[in-house]
């Protein structure tokens, strides 16, 4: 969100580096980047730069071809979403390697309330590792929001044409095949060259630039605009509600979520399942899930307790559909 900091030669300062501090959307036309002159992706870096999303290293450097961190493209994701900085108030111990205070805290926090990630292990975030490319394909094709339940209804013989002309397909994680294959088939990811898409491989910030200005930069965001913590977040649509609360039943929910803070139970005919949602005094969530009384103008909102649920009652509630 602003300037990024200076390069350090520690690892552990280099992941605050990259993404954390790009400048507002708008406050620059242009920026003289002394490293892409030879980068495929020149015009979309610039783009995103220009868009607030992406920044430099503070010295006049993007390093296209260097390594993105999981943090990073967290980050990335929600500013391409048009999803403001997430207030650091609102911190809520999600992952055991996140913690309170750091620059990627308020966005791994929201990225896992949308359903974007579930972390990598039980509790944990790694912030630091080093994106893969179907890690890159997984987080952006969850934060498309209802068109990811597109990829992830995906017939086998969908896939599997998609992902068919390359040599390596073995070697995709099975939780990445349909959102590498909806990539493929929407024109958002080629391969690594003619026959192999290299899952495995790390991506490059050039790599997730280029894909990020396919994927998600031009997907439609809303008109309308509700203050937040931090800046005017863009929605499509107001629904009022009444909300009540669940907790955990040990199911997994309809779109395939462990429940988790942010997951919202709601009438498909009235807000589709995968919707991206901000709900005043509850946060950010997603349509991801359904039940037998929740009918029309209705939602269950879940909390992390038993206690937490039956405190929180029966509630009237605004639900602002981003996605």
């Amino acid at each position: 969100m602003r300037k990024f900091v200076q390069l350090c030669l520690s690892a552990a300062t280099t992941i605050t580096m990259l993404t954390a501090f790009a400048t507002e959307a708008g406050a620059a036309t242009s920026f003289p980047f002394r490293d892409i002159q030879n980068s495929f992706a020149k015009s979309q870096i610039l783009d995103l730069y220009n868009r607030g999303i992406i920044g430099g290293d503070g010295n006049g450097y993007f390093r296209p071809t260097q390594q993105i961190t999981r943090a990073e493209f967290a980050t990335m994701l929600l500013k391409a979403k048009g999803i403001p900085a997430p207030s650091a108030d609102s911190y809520e111990g999600t992952f055991r390697d996140v913690p309170r205070g750091e620059w990627f805290t308020p966005y791994a926090e929201a990225s896992y309330r949308l359903g974007v990630t579930s972390g990598k292990g039980t509790g944990l975030f790694q912030p630091s590792d080093h994106l893969t490319r179907e890690e890159m394909v997984k987080m952006a094709v969850n934060a498309l929001g209802r068109d990811s339940e597109t990829a992830r209804h995906l017939s086998y013989a969908a896939y599997s044409s998609a992902i068919n002309n390359f040599a390596d397909r073995g070697t995709i994680s099975s939780w990445a095949v349909k959102p590498l294959a909806y990539a493929i088939q929407q024109g958002m990811l080629s391969g690594r060259s003619a026959n192999e898409i290299k899952p495995q491989d790390t991506a490059t910030r050039e790599e997730v630039v280029a894909f990020l200005s396919r994927s998600l930069v031009p997907h439609p965001k809303g008109t309308n605009l509700i203050p937040v913590s931090r800046g005017n977040l863009p929605f499509f649509d107001k629904k009022g509600a009444v909300a009540t609360a669940y907790t955990h039943s040990g199911a997994l929910s309809s779109i395939g979520l462990q429940v988790r803070e942010g997951l919202v139970a709601v009438d498909p005919a009235q807000i589709p399942l995968g919707s991206h949602l901000y709900i005043p005094g509850y946060g950010y969530g997603i349509a991801g899930d359904t039940g037998g009384d929740i009918k029309a103008a209705r939602v269950d909102l879940f909390k992390d307790s038993y206690t937490a649920a039956i405190q929180f009652g029966r509630q009237d509630v605004n639900v602002f559909v981003i996605d």
